[in-house]
């Protein structure tokens, strides 16, 4: 028995890992969700925009290729926004974030029923990176002078009290690549001391913990679970609420495969050990 469990096929592993990620999707079921310090963190700064009658600065800066942990985590802050009453100013620093950052926006402004120009601001996209942070801290309606759809800054009343970075009540780098540590910290929040927070893809996380602990970042949404954790904080279950039951039950069955082959390992050592003459 245990010879057999030591050469399973792992065509057996793939066939559990097929059925831990299908059945869970074909099931209608929660595991508990307990939002991390990090995620409360960016919730409870949103409250105090709303208690503050402040705006909110979006950075969308992130392509399609992280689309399934970053764009749920921007409809889940946005939903949190529109329904607090907090005015929204969104932009993108790559190239391939608009479309993303339209479909998010439209469709929780269309949830609570926000208008543009008077309730958020879409500025689109604009080349230069750092150099485009460092303009907005000087002046944004220099780098932003009209909207994605051509309209002047000056009649939209979203922005109607934004002048520089420092006019935001807080900004919130939604981020693939490194425009949280390599842009916005040094270029935004170290000049302008505004109150910054991330969200990123779960493997960049452990690389942003530090700025938590020097206070650079306020908070951090790590991944489809930080999603799904602000999810759960705004009673308002989605897509990544629905994506960890997969995910979830992988992991299980990963961790359940590594614990029978240390046990089959070790059983087949004491075997061989027995059937060895003289052996200790």
């Amino acid at each position: 028995m245990i010879d057999r469990l030591m050469r399973l096929d792992r065509r057996v592993i793939f066939l559990f890992i097929f059925l831990g990620v299908a059945i869970p999707l074909l099931l209608d079921f929660h595991f508990p969700i307990k939002a991390t310090p990090p995620v409360r963190s960016v919730f409870a700064q949103i409250e105090r925009v709303a208690a503050t009658d402040g705006t909110v600065l979006i950075s969308f800066d992130y392509g399609p290729g992280s689309e399934a942990e970053l764009q749920p985590m921007a409809r889940a802050t946005l939903r949190h926004c529109f329904s607090r009453g907090v005015k929204v100013v969104a932009i993108c620093l790559w190239p391939d974030a608009p479309g993303l950052a339209q479909e998010a926006i439209a469709q929780a402004a269309k949830e609570y029923d926000r208008v543009a120009g008077r309730d958020y601001a879409f500025m689109g996209y604009k080349a230069g990176g750092a150099s485009v942070v460092m303009n907005m801290g000087q002046d944004f309606r220099t780098a932003f002078p009209q909207d994605a759809w051509g309209n002047s800054v000056d009649t939209l009343a979203a922005v109607q009290k934004i002048h520089s970075l420092r006019d935001f009540s807080f900004v919130l780098s939604l981020a693939a690549g490194n425009t949280i540590d390599q842009v916005w910290i040094p270029y935004g929040q170290e000049k302008h001391r505004f109150p910054l927070a991330g969200g990123c893809t779960a493997v960049m996380a452990p690389d942003l913990f530090p700025f938590l602990q020097s206070r650079q970042l306020i908070g951090l949404i790590g991944g489809l679970a930080g999603a799904a954790e602000y999810e759960e904080l705004i009673k308002h279950p989605d897509v990544a609420t629905t994506g960890m039951r997969p995910q979830s039950i992988a992991h299980l069955i990963l961790i359940g495969f590594i614990l029978l082959g240390n046990v089959m390992y070790f059983l087949s050592r004491r075997a061989n050990r027995q059937a060895t003459p003289g052996s200790h």
